[in-house]
């Protein structure tokens, strides 16, 4: 069976009529290489805006699914254009759209930022756009656009064209999703404000997912919350062929994994403005390194910085003190041992604010005292008492299960 791409053009790299005649020249040339093909594509770029825009001066109280319907045709002209210049080279292309029987993307009806109906999505898509592309059809699909049940027009928020694309492969089971952008993958750095920021040519995809959950513009995180583990993401510059190297995102995403760090904990407590004493934060890590200690977790607030350390407590904490007397940032020095981390990770803690009230209540219904908690991107690190870290693991694995099936 010929491989199934659904590759995506965002509205960057879609900013003229040459730049879509020549994305499509990249499509017809992946079609003769004898790839399937599904097309998302987004609004031309800056489109959106003058949609809103022209929205917000005739009315400022335009009804917010009007507005959806407003914004979608932004969507609705590119899909017509890239179906046009497809044509025009001899492919053999079909528009989808909201107005078309074979639409695919079905929502609930919060405008603005509308979640998919799973199960329905994946219903339209084996009906309307599977026959397409088993006919040798090239369907061109509108992005960031849906319809909900009752048949208005909605839209998926920040990176909805990326949410389209990662649903349609997701229910064609296709083997990879391209994402065409205007940069030659993921970098090191924001190639636009670091200068020497190199292209990797791969990633994992938790660490993709992390990146994307702590703002980088490359990949939206939305693209996480519906990525199937099987599913390769490449990302690839518009100057790329759709087979080019670019960026590949690989691997899965654990739904939950809690797990106990296998060695005694030590938490140590720096009074003093620290964080805003790099040179003597970079310090503390080194001693507390020299002292044959490890750091897995670090917390910093403007009066205290709270290190997580394993190793020997009394050979870290006699290491370190000679800082605290020698520095003017670091005033004291405090200690508490015998805790256990339980780190938490996964696509269950999206919700953040949710993640914490699960746990804490999880632990408080067993009389599993919380000693302190780190927060990072889909992470948790909990700490407990040494003796409590078996019973604090289950009931967190319980009651995350417990949400769920609600």
């Amino acid at each position: 069976m010929p491989k199934l791409l659904v590759v995506k053009y965002g509205g960057s790299v879609l900013d003229s009529g040459t730049a879509i005649r020549r994305a499509a020249e990249a499509v017809r040339e992946e079609l003769g290489r004898g790839s399937r093909m599904v097309i998302v594509v987004s609004a031309m770029k800056g489109v959106t805006d003058q949609l809103l825009s022209a929205a917000g001066e005739i009315s400022p109280d335009t009804p917010r699914e009007v507005v959806d319907h407003i914004l979608g045709l932004g969507e609705e002209q590119s899909v017509r254009l890239m179906a046009s210049a497809l044509k025009s080279i001899g492919v053999d292309a079909v528009e989808v759209t909201p107005h078309t029987p074979s639409w695919p993307i079905v929502t609930d009806g919060n405008y603005g930022d509308a979640e998919p109906i799973l199960e329905e999505c994946e219903s339209r898509t084996e009906q309307g756009v599977k026959p397409l592309i088993e006919r040798g059809q090239v369907p061109v699909v509108c992005g960031f656009v849906g319809r909900s049940l009752d048949g208005s027009i909605t839209t998926l928020g920040r990176g909805g064209s990326d949410t389209t694309a990662t649903l349609l492969a997701r229910c064609l089971g296709a083997d990879e999703l391209v994402l065409v952008k205007n940069v030659r993958g993921i970098y090191s750095a924001d190639p636009r404000k670091v200068e020497g920021a190199k292209p990797l040519k791969e990633m994992s995809a938790w660490k993709a997912s992390l990146l994307a959950s702590s703002g980088a513009k490359v990949l939206h995180s939305k693209v996480f919350r519906y990525k199937p583990d099987g599913l390769r993401i490449r990302l690839v510059s518009y100057e790329q062929s759709l087979n080019g190297s670019g960026t590949v995102v690989s691997g899965t995403i654990p739904g939950l994994e809690v797990e106990i760090h296998d060695e005694r904990v030590a938490k140590l407590t720096l009074v003093g403005e620290i964080a805003s004493d790099p040179e003597a934060l970079a310090w503390v890590f080194k001693l507390i390194v020299e002292n044959e200690g490890r750091v897995l977790s670090l917390k910093g607030m403007r009066d205290a910085s709270t290190v997580f350390v394993t190793g020997a407590l009394d050979d870290v904490l006699n290491g370190v003190h000679p800082l605290v007397v020698s520095t003017e940032s670091i005033k004291a020095v405090s200690s508490t041992s015998g805790l256990a981390l339980i780190r938490v990770r996964g696509r269950a803690l999206d919700d953040a604010a949710a993640s914490l009230h699960i746990i804490g209540e999880a632990l408080s219904s067993m009389g599993v005292v919380l000693r302190d908690l780190v927060v990072g991107e889909s992470s948790v690190d909990a700490f407990v008492d040494w003796e409590k870290r078996f019973e604090a693991k289950i009931v967190i694995e319980e009651s995350f299960r417990r949400n769920r099936d609600e």
